[in-house]
């Protein structure tokens, strides 16, 4: 029993797990005495961050949106539920900011309003009715992804990597359960973390 507690807490904290095994590993490596060239704490940390699996640059995505534009899909911005359709300008917005959670996995990359993205959300999270409303065009969207096979192998693969699903529905998990555990996931790093948020 408290084993399962224990793992449980782990899987909780495992951002911060992770992002604080990461920065002290930086700061011991840099400190460590080296018979060549000395390497700096930011190179560290690009090693050791870089992960070709998941690391697509972002040129990648949008090439794969695009397609699914090209084929006749239409995404929405999940902050003004604005169409976004073949011709349509958008960005390709990191729902948890670079600031915040620094990867290009594709359940954090969506297409979005330009003008809202940069003047409005910039490097900040949605507050919880944002977030609540988002919910639906979230869900539209990754279900568009789901039309693609490489943008749902992409996603589905990003989502086994970052998440604990339990439930699944045909070849991988279902958009709606993909939309619970992004929400759920912003919402706890917007709690306890404190961070500035957008409505």
């Amino acid at each position: 029993m408290i084993t399962a507690e224990l793992w449980q807490t782990f899987q909780a904290m495992s951002l911060w797990v992770e992002a604080l095994c990461i920065y002290e590993w930086c700061l011991f490596t840099e400190r460590v005495s080296q018979s060549q060239q000395p390497v700096s704490r930011g190179e560290i940390y690009n090693l050791l961050t870089d992960r070709p699996d998941n690391r697509r640059p972002l040129t990648w995505e949008n090439n794969q949106i695009e397609i699914l534009l090209l084929e006749g899909q239409e995404l929405r911005c999940p902050w003004t539920d604005k169409r976004i359709a073949q011709g349509t300008a958008y960005d390709l917005d990191h729902l948890l900011p670079l600031s915040v959670y620094p990867i290009n996995e594709m359940w954090n990359l969506i297409p979005s309003d330009p003008s809202f993205n940069r003047h409005v959300k910039r490097d900040r999270l949605p507050n919880a009715e944002k977030l609540f409303a988002a919910q639906s065009s979230l869900e539209w969207d990754y279900e568009r992804y789901g039309l693609s096979a490489t943008l749902s192998q992409a996603l589905q693969e990003d989502v086994r990597l970052r998440f604990t699903t339990g439930r699944s529905v045909g070849r991988g998990v279902a958009a709606g359960v993909i939309v619970d555990r992004v929400v759920d996931l912003i919402e706890q790093i917007g709690r306890s973390r404190n961070l500035a948020r957008f409505d």
